[in-house]
């Protein structure tokens, strides 16, 4: 079995790590383009790095924790039409939940009809074979 190269391996890591404090930073230049305030979970959405990896890392962490000091005013840019369509949406789910319940009521109700039909069925088919001569009883 071959062993890795340490070497490789720590320089790997390096760079992954280089990467995930890149995409950081970027994420904290477009946080203060748009206005937006600055906390861990805003820089890890917009970074696409995790919470923790914010943490962890001393001086990403100290530069958010002053930028959200300095940042604690702002209001989130939030569309006015979020609030409308946050209804809206809920709206809709409502309407499809009762749409949902009212088709599940019919399927049952068809289901327990085909039932009753597939045992008169079945019974017939028995009493046929019992006494195959029998004419069709009502």
């Amino acid at each position: 079995m071959t062993r890795g190269n340490p070497e490789l391996l720590a320089q790997a890591a390096s760079r992954k790590r280089q990467a995930a404090r890149d995409r950081a930073d970027a994420g904290i230049r477009a946080l203060l383009k748009a206005g937006t305030p600055i906390t861990f979970e805003a820089v890890a959405t917009a970074g696409h790095v995790s919470k923790d990896f914010l943490y962890r890392t001393p001086d990403l962490r100290n530069r958010i924790q002053d930028l959200r000091s300095r940042t604690a005013g702002m209001r989130a840019a939030v569309p006015p039409s979020e609030p409308a369509a946050a209804t809206s949406t809920s709206n809709i789910v409502r309407t499809l939940t009762i749409a949902l319940r009212d088709e599940r009521a019919r399927h049952r109700a068809e289901i327990s009809g085909l039932k009753a039909a597939l045992e008169a069925a079945h019974g017939e088919l028995l009493r046929l074979r019992r006494h195959p001569g029998l004419p069709k009883a009502d």
